[in-house]
């Protein structure tokens, strides 16, 4: 089992564009990477008479998430998220909107880096935001077991499945 079969999502890195199906939009953006693409989003979208509130800010942070979750439970049919930035803070943000009822098909990703990972520890449960890739190693901030990233994301908590990297040697 390799890479062609994980649940790792192939987001895009070039702008999408926008979605021009949607009523209303949410424009997330995360990093200096993201912002000029989240504003050429709100533009367009504005350009069209379509209402648009926008988030901007470093990382997906608690606050934030919060936020998106009120965007998400006042919703309507024809309501559309937009997320760009690093594929761990997207990820996170997905995984909000998801846990609150959002379709797959009514966000658009754009990632703008893969270089940091939300990796999730299978033997204490904790989370830790490692730069380390699929097939890399993270010191578990929870337990502090060496952990192999393995190629397995979880979308409902926007993490990656992080295991003791020598398991199957010990004894």
């Amino acid at each position: 089992m390799g890479l062609q079969h994980t649940s790792v999502p192939r987001w895009p890195t070039e702008d999408p564009g926008v979605d021009r199906t949607g009523q209303a939009y949410a424009v997330m953006s995360f990093g200096p990477d993201a912002a000029p693409v989240a504003a050429g989003w709100e533009s367009e979208l504005r350009s069209l008479g379509r209402p648009v509130w926008s988030w901007h800010g470093e990382e997906a942070g608690d606050g934030c998430l919060a936020e998106l979750r009120g965007q998400v439970e006042s919703a309507t049919v024809g309501w559309r998220l937009m997320l760009a930035g690093p594929q761990c803070d997207v990820l996170r943000a997905h995984a909000e909107a998801l846990a609150g009822g959002v379709l797959e098909a009514e966000i658009t990703v754009l990632v703008t880096d893969a270089a940091r990972t939300r990796v999730w520890c299978a033997h204490c449960g904790a989370t830790t935001l490692a730069d380390a890739a699929i097939g890399e190693t993270a010191g578990c901030s929870g337990c502090g077991r060496s952990l192999y990233v393995y190629h397995h994301v979880s979308r409902r908590s926007g993490t990656h499945l992080g295991f003791q990297v020598d398991a199957e040697e010990l004894q």
